[in-house]
């Protein structure tokens, strides 16, 4: 049984004033969490561990931090576009000599994207912890407008399914109203559909950070 807009909708309005009931003293973002039956999710199966990005229909806030790997006329273009941080290919190296540097780089941002020639230096110090998490940096030629490229990340999730049949995923922000956080909600369960596995879901559930969650009816 699908999944209806104006259902949805509703769920994420209760989720927001249960939320705001709580009174909470900071804003707190909305979670989409999809679970599936147990018994009809192997997840041995490898392709049933999900973790790819997902573009959202509306930009997320706070945005996400984006990170270059680059020099040049690249890492000017990065710069231009509005990434957190540009990261040279001499700092690639000294980052990579350093466990603790690397750990909270890999942390503090949300993605990467890097110059093509540096993306060997990048497999060769970072590799180890960027491909695990599906942070691994897509390559852009020299001059490459990359403006398009971040915008894009402001809207974009990471779906993560690994051990267990479900997932949680950010899908908003009491800033965003609840017609925007529903078109996320949304692609979300497209995506699980998309994925042939709309018949397996068990429930759908939105929540703010610490509110109750909601269950999305069907």
């Amino acid at each position: 049984m699908a999944y209806d807009f104006p259902d949805i909708k509703k769920t994420v309005s209760e989720a927001r004033e249960k939320g705001v009931a709580r009174e909470i003293n900071f804003e707190q973002s909305f979670d989409t969490a999809v679970n599936f039956r147990t018994k009809e999710i192997d997840m041995s199966d490898p392709e049933n561990r999900f973790n790819e990005e997902l573009i959202l229909p509306n930009d997320l806030y706070p945005p996400s931090k984006v990170a270059a790997f680059g020099d040049g006329e690249f890492a000017e273009n990065a710069k231009a576009a509005g990434v957190s941080r540009v990261i040279s290919k001499d700092e690639i190296a000294e980052i990579g000599e350093d466990k603790s540097k690397q750990k909270a780089v890999v942390k503090e941002f949300d993605f990467f994207i890097a110059a093509r020639d540096a993306m060997p230096l990048v497999g060769r110090y970072l590799g180890q912890l960027l491909g695990p998490r599906g942070k691994m940096p897509k390559p852009y030629p020299p001059e490459a407008d990359l403006g398009g490229v971040v915008q894009q990340y402001q809207r974009t999730v990471r779906i993560r399914m690994r051990n267990t049949p479900t997932f949680h995923v950010k899908v908003g922000h009491e800033r965003m109203n609840d017609e925007q956080i529903a078109e996320n909600t949304d692609a979300v369960i497209d995506f699980v559909r998309d994925k042939g596995l709309a018949r397996r879901i068990d429930s759908v559930y939105v929540k703010t950070t610490m509110g109750p969650a909601i269950e999305v009816p069907r």
